[in-house]
Parts: structure tokens; C-alpha cells; sequence
């Protein structure tokens, strides 16, 4: 079968990509309002574009009600955000991070996850996390949909000395998606599993 995109809807385009392109890691994203209000939410449509300098790239959709995500008003306000790297213990937590909340709201305070200040510059990572990057916004990009890609340079990285090797040869458990489901980073390559 082939389909073409030019005919297909939003939501269509999504389900294709979000079945098709997996595994996907995922950013949880910790952003701070000009008002001081703390912001947590996930993201799959999420990568590296770049090691040198480190920049990620991120796909922000719209609300239910077609409004920006307050992940991008945040940055579009502060160009400062943390992304949290997710491990199966904090699912849970992430899943309830994803609700839709009124801008004003946290959803550290609503569901009670908990934060902790790692950086003085950049908002706070999620505790017991044992990846995290400071990022700063380059810039944002439009490609004629409701959809904005977003553009981060990390500046410094956090990596939890329970799992940090001199060598650089550690796997944090991390989750990723693969299409309405995740799966940890190590099923991908443990021998044992068939």
C-alpha cells in the first residue's frame, strides 16, 4: 500500500510515524514558567541532530485546544530546559506527567513527582534520574503544520556517579517507545532473550 502524506490528516501522519519509527527515546522535559512555575512533560518525537556541539531536536504539538504545549511557551519564554532521561521505575510517573493540565499548574505539585535543584541556571532535574542534560534553546522551526521542532544545545550533562564509568561504558535502563508501548534500553541487547 502506498500513502500519500499530501491526502492524510495530523493525527494519521502521527500514528504511522509514532508505530513505525521505533524504538524512540524519551525526553521528559523540565521547563520553569517566567512566573516560577515548574513544568514536567514527555516527549518520544525526540533525538540527537548533533555531538558536536550537543543538540537535540524535539517535536512539540499543540494542546486539545490548539494552543502551544507549555513546554514551548516555557521555552519560547525562558530558552532554558532540562531533559530528564526516563527509567522503568519512574513510568508511572511519566505517564501521569503526560495529562493536560491549565498552564498554571504543575504537574511536580499535582503528582507529586519529585524534583531537585542539580543546576543553578536551568530548571530542576526529576529525582532519582541518572541522565539529564541542560539545554538551551537555538531555535524553533515551522514547517506549515501545527507541529514546532524545537532545536536544544546541552551545555552540561548529569549523570548519576551510581552508574558513571571513566571508560564512558555504561547503558543506563532507559525507556523508549515502540509505537502505544516501551521498552527498556537493555531488552534490546540482552543475549539471553530470544
Amino acid at each position: 500500500m502506498l500513502i500519500d502524506f499530501a491526502h492524510q490528516g495530523a493525527l494519521t501522519k502521527y500514528r504511522i510515524l509514532s508505530n513505525t519509527i521505533t524504538p524512540r527515546p524519551i525526553a521528559w522535559i523540565s521547563t520553569i514558567s517566567q512566573s516560577g512555575t515548574s513544568n514536567l512533560a514527555p516527549f518520544s518525537f525526540f533525538s540527537v541532530v548533533s555531538s558536536n556541539p550537543v543538540v537535540f531536536s524535539l517535536c512539540i504539538g499543540t494542546k486539545s485546544n490548539g494552543e502551544h504545549k507549555d513546554t514551548l511557551r516555557n521555552l519560547l519564554e525562558t530558552s532554558k530546559a532540562t531533559i530528564n532521561l526516563v527509567m522503568v521505575d519512574l513510568l508511572p510517573l511519566l505517564e501521569s506527567s503526560s495529562q493536560e493540565l491549565p498552564y498554571e499548574r504543575s504537574e511536580a505539585s499535582v503528582f507529586d513527582i519529585g524534583l531537585q535543584a542539580a543546576h543553578p541556571q536551568y530548571p530542576p532535574i526529576v529525582q532519582d534520574v541518572k541522565v539529564a542534560y541542560f539545554c538551551d534553546l537555538v531555535e524553533t522551526k515551522s514547517f506549515g503544520g501545527s507541529d514546532i521542532s524545537v532545536f536544544l544545545e546541552a551545555k552540561e550533562c548529569f549523570i548519576d556517579d551510581m552508574i558513571y564509568r571513566e571508560d564512558l561504558r555504561f547503558l543506563p535502563p532507559h525507556l523508549g517507545r515502540v509505537g502505544k508501548y516501551y521498552l527498556q534500553a537493555s531488552e534490546l541487547i540482552d543475549p539471553k532473550k530470544p
